[in-house]
């Protein structure tokens, strides 16, 4: 349930300090710009449950996919929300998604863009979870920021101020 000390655990440097403490708030509160990431994240403080691949895409966003904070505090946030969170299991897949135990060379990253354009092509579930996207067009509902301006402002949805710029 550690990775310092563990003799099974690469021993990765994780940002530290005030910038990993906003990067995890932003993560657990779905603020990161990314409306897939937040759309699971709002899932999962609203409902205690998210399907394992969106357990894996926030996995992998909050770790080495993108904001590089140390997995222990992923697993927190999952053990505070997750009604069928497991002690035992929590810890194994966050070392596992991190890449910290087990798979050391482990090349799937899930992208926080394109894992959502696959599986969730209109944006229904980001839609369902993000309701300041709900008028996104689909073309842009993945990465909102590349819509043009006018596009965002008949959205009724401007990047950075009813929602989010990504932070990374």
């Amino acid at each position: 349930d550690r990775m310092v000390g563990n003799r099974i655990c690469r021993q990765v440097p994780w940002k530290e300090g005030e910038e990993a403490r906003e990067l995890l708030r932003r993560w657990e509160n779905s603020e990161t710009g990314y409306p897939w990431i937040d759309a699971i994240m709002a899932q999962l403080r609203t409902e205690g449950w998210l399907h394992h691949l969106a357990r894996h895409s926030a996995a992998c966003f909050l770790t080495r996919g993108d904001l590089w904070v140390h997995w222990m505090h992923g697993r927190d946030v999952f053990d505070k929300y997750l009604i069928d969170a497991d002690w035992s299991l929590n810890n194994a897949n966050w070392m596992w998604l991190s890449c910290s135990s087990y798979f050391y060379q482990y090349f799937r990253c899930y992208s926080p863009v394109a894992f959502g354009k696959k599986y969730d092509k209109e944006g229904k579930y980001v839609r369902h979870y993000v309701p300041a996207l709900k008028n996104m067009p689909a073309k842009y509902i993945f990465e909102p920021w590349t819509a043009p301006l006018s596009v965002q402002q008949q959205a009724g949805c401007v990047i950075g101020k009813d929602f989010h710029a990504p932070n990374v």
